[in-house]
């Protein structure tokens, strides 16, 4: 029999990984009402809210289509263990109304390992959702100067998740350890409740359960979720330095936020 094709290998010349998001308006909606604008901060910038603002305040629908472009473009970077670099993924309205993406710092270095000069972005509005899809731009970047220069200011690429917050950064070491782990943390339990209060088919959720792989923690709600992690471990999380790993299971997060040895 003859052997079935192989698809290239991903970010390569003639290689066009496409990138597609929707999001709620009622989800964005809650999110405003539980927490203000600030919270929003954390994934567009001041110049991207400006486009999203009307005489009576934000224009919801045009919020969720940026917050779904951004998760679209990124999407076609396919890199692993990376968060979402809200604020290295610019998008921004042109004078002829359509979206323009621009990639910064992280974002610009993600692209170039992935063989991708830019990415092209498309936005659609229906009632109570918005669309994005988004296509890479490719071309050659083998040549001197193709991949950019991270600035003084970019994050660490180790999984990041840009914030607008000025804050100290935590470092949060990964902590792996086989003891007997105690009865789980108040603080752990009401992060795992709130996982199962916005996964209702789920009834429990084992300690090693990878969250991310199965989007019990997804982009937008990872927001969100640091904002409650804050709160409970009373500690401020840089956003730019936190590892996947950190949060990728819920033992994981016992470890690294709840344990009385973690300092």
């Amino acid at each position: 029999m003859p052997a079935r094709p192989v698809a290239p290998s991903a970010g390569g010349l003639g290689w066009a990984n496409l990138g597609m998001d929707i999001v709620s308006a009622h989800r964005v909606r809650k999110l405003l009402a539980e927490h203000g604008e600030e919270f929003f901060t954390r994934m567009l910038g001041p110049g991207e809210l400006a486009d999203c603002r009307t005489s009576t305040g934000l224009d919801v629908l045009g919020l969720c289509g940026r917050i779904a472009a951004k998760e679209a473009a990124f999407k076609t970077l396919r890199v692993r263990n990376r968060f979402l670099p809200w604020l290295d993924i610019v998008i921004r309205r042109a004078d002829g109304g359509w979206p323009l993406v621009e990639l910064r710092r992280s974002a610009a270095v993600m692209a170039a390992d992935s063989g991708i000069t830019g990415i092209t972005v498309s936005i659609s509005h229906d009632v109570e959702y918005a669309v994005a899809v988004a296509a890479p731009i490719t071309g050659d970047t083998t040549g001197p100067g193709s991949r950019p220069e991270p600035t003084t200011h970019s994050p660490p690429l180790r999984g990041v998740l840009a914030r607008s917050a000025v804050r100290s950064p935590l470092h949060i070491p990964l902590v792996h350890s086989t003891v007997r782990r105690p009865p789980m943390s108040d603080g752990l339990q009401q992060i795992k409740d709130w996982i199962l209060k916005r996964h209702t088919d789920r009834e429990d959720i084992a300690t090693d359960l990878d969250l991310i792989e199965n989007r019990l923690i997804d982009s937008l709600s990872f927001v969100e979720f640091v904002f409650l992690l804050e709160q409970l471990s009373g500690r401020s999380i840089e956003m730019e330095t936190l590892e996947v790993d950190a949060i990728r299971t819920l033992g994981a997060i016992e470890s690294n936020f709840f344990c009385a040895e973690v300092k």
